[in-house]
């Protein structure tokens, strides 16, 4: 009963981020700490609207003025997001937010982007300290590494940086509830500060590369299933090739549409005619035609 004027503030407020609207997300963290947890219907549909009022912000240029809320509004959107993972520490529920984020990180906006990459590193950061926290043996974690590992394709350096830094925390937290230590820190982004896009290309192909080894049968499915679903979506450019790289470099098979000693010019036309042909259902290798759409003869 005493969600419901948070959850009412909330649905008022359509268009931009208000005063109300950030006392609510902060009711909603305080409520969160008291039992029962709230309903799953009902923390869904909250943070659905919250993430999309506070990532996009409000319609047009930010003003001067509206700038200290909005912040204001980002740190109560990650602190509320926060507390209900304490509130459910699975790691279902944190692969459902950060899949919610996805088509947020994955926009036509440059900021909107930036802010959700930075909040889903915020939230992966937090639930790496919950002790009850567990995603090793979670079959959609494949999908998740894909969705977040997409980003090493921004066209936006500094949200590349940021998405480096988010893939090596989901290593470091794999290897760690693995029971593993590697001698050397990988992932290793190598640099190529002349081509960055051909840059972004190589910390791809380096994704499939790394974390092959450390995923079970079920997460290389949801993986590839991920892959697939970008590299053949109607979103960003970028978005698509890398999930063409994704997918080729996790089956051992990313010589095929990319070489490194080419230039970016020639890359870029290597990768556009695979995704033609994969859009296409055709010269694909057996493992990628066996997630095409199965058609009738």
């Amino acid at each position: 009963m005493l969600i419901c004027p948070s959850q009412d503030i909330m649905e008022q407020c359509f268009f931009e981020v208000t005063p109300k609207f950030v006392t609510a997300m902060a009711t909603v963290s305080h409520l969160s700490q008291f039992q029962p947890p709230l309903g799953l219907q009902l923390r869904g549909a909250i943070v659905a609207w919250a993430l999309r009022l506070v990532l996009i912000g409000s319609p047009g240029h930010i003003s001067p003025h509206r700038e200290p809320l909005q912040k204001q509004a980002e740190k109560g959107l990650q602190r509320m997001l926060q507390e209900l993972l304490r509130e459910d520490p699975s790691a279902g529920h944190l692969v459902g937010l950060l899949e919610r984020m996805a088509y947020w990180m994955h926009c036509r906006w440059a900021d909107v982007r930036a802010r959700t990459v930075s909040l889903s590193s915020s939230l992966l950061q937090f639930a790496g300290r919950l002790p009850s926290f567990k995603i090793v043996n979670e079959a959609a974690l494949g999908h998740l590494l894909v969705q977040l590992a997409l980003s090493l394709a921004d066209p936006v350096v500094s949200i590349r940086a940021q998405a480096r830094e988010i893939v090596g925390q989901l290593h470091s937290m794999l290897l760690c509830q693995r029971g593993l230590h590697s001698k050397r820190k990988e992932p290793l982004w190598r640099a190529d500060p002349g081509q960055l896009r051909k840059e972004g290309y190589q910390h791809l192909v380096h994704v499939g590369e790394v974390f092959w080894k450390h995923l079970t049968p079920e997460q290389r499915e949801t993986y590839l299933e991920g892959a697939w679903e970008a590299a053949v979506c109607l979103g960003q450019e970028w978005v698509r090739e890398g999930g063409l790289l994704l997918l080729y470099s996790l089956l051992g098979r990313a010589h095929e549409v990319f070489q490194e000693e080419e230039e970016e010019d020639d890359i870029k036309r290597s990768l556009s005619a695979h995704l033609y042909q994969l859009c296409r259902g055709r010269g694909v290798p057996q493992e990628i035609g066996a997630l095409l759409p199965k058609t009738d003869d």
